[in-house]
């Protein structure tokens, strides 16, 4: 039987889509709203996925009162999705609290998408390279609707202490990798996504919307966009989108380092310049 309690609007945006951004065929192009109201729209999945959407490597242990603030579900609703959860291993009970951690099978569930993308194997020994050339862990991220997604990373033994794990998320405005991946997309899907972006961001689109243009024209100009303490005030990064698609997903590269140990001069003339040598180093060996 459905039951019909919705995923909060504006908890996880819904965006993303392929070239045809306003396709309203594609479920992943639809805004929120009419997503939600769509006849083909399950909401019993939907709000099961966001249960497990509102784990965090900072927030691993979560009970059904924190689903049901957060996601704004009635408690009936949140029991039958956590005993179904459990059911299928995607959570487990924690005895000694009672609350839930995610289980083995959400890795079982992302492994296929790891398996299937080349670059990780491609680009390992340069990506180790580089890292350990700038201190700095050097990672590949995909978007999820919203945000970025890591699907890969590479530290050195004298890496910095930032080192994003694979799955883990950032944000699209304020990371120089999110906006190498809005300026991978096709014109009409980057536009759909900036609009859907200052509709549920409205605070970071303020903030950080005015600088994607800078960022898309260093981009065409450079190769690569920098970012020094828009995300955090102790880091400084640079970005490459890749000019090809990784199964289908617009994907881009980038370099963490510490703000004391890169000005705006070394990003641009040194760690810049290297990290779109090995991007292109990378898309020729996969056939760009």
């Amino acid at each position: 039987m459905e039951h019909h309690d919705r995923p909060p609007r504006g908890r996880r945006s819904i965006g993303g889509s392929p070239d045809e951004a306003e396709d309203p065929r594609d479920p992943a192009a639809l805004p929120a709203d009419a997503l939600l109201d769509h006849p083909s729209f399950a909401s019993t999945l939907a709000n099961g996925l966001a249960v497990l959407g509102c784990f965090s490597a900072t927030e691993p242990l979560l009970g059904n009162k924190d689903f049901a603030q957060r996601l704004g579900l009635s408690k009936p609703t949140i029991s039958r999705l956590s005993f179904t959860l459990v059911a299928l291993g995607y959570l487990r009970r924690d005895a000694a609290t009672g609350k839930y951690r995610l289980g083995p099978a959400v890795l079982s569930l992302g492994y296929p998408l790891l398996a299937q993308l080349a670059i990780r194997q491609a680009a390992a020994a340069e990506m180790l390279e580089l890292a350990r050339y700038a201190r700095g862990p050097v990672s590949v991220g995909v978007r999820d609707r919203l945000q970025v997604v890591y699907v890969e990373t590479t530290v050195a033994r004298q890496s910095n202490a930032t080192r994003p794990g694979i799955g883990s998320a950032r944000p699209l405005l304020r990371t120089a990798i999110g906006r190498a991946l809005l300026h991978a997309c096709a014109p009409a899907e980057r536009a759909a996504l900036e609009r859907r972006l200052q509709q549920s961001q409205p605070e970071e689109w303020q903030a950080y919307g005015a600088r994607l243009p800078q960022a898309y024209e260093e981009i065409e100009r450079l190769g690569f966009c920098a970012v020094t303490a828009d995300w955090r005030p102790t880091l400084a990064g640079v970005a490459v989108p890749m000019r090809i698609r990784l199964e289908g997903l617009p994907a881009a590269f980038n370099l963490t380092v510490p703000t004391y140990a890169a000005d705006s001069t070394r990003l641009a003339d040194d760690l810049g310049p290297r990290l779109v040598e090995l991007v292109r180093t990378i898309e020729s060996r996969l056939g760009a």
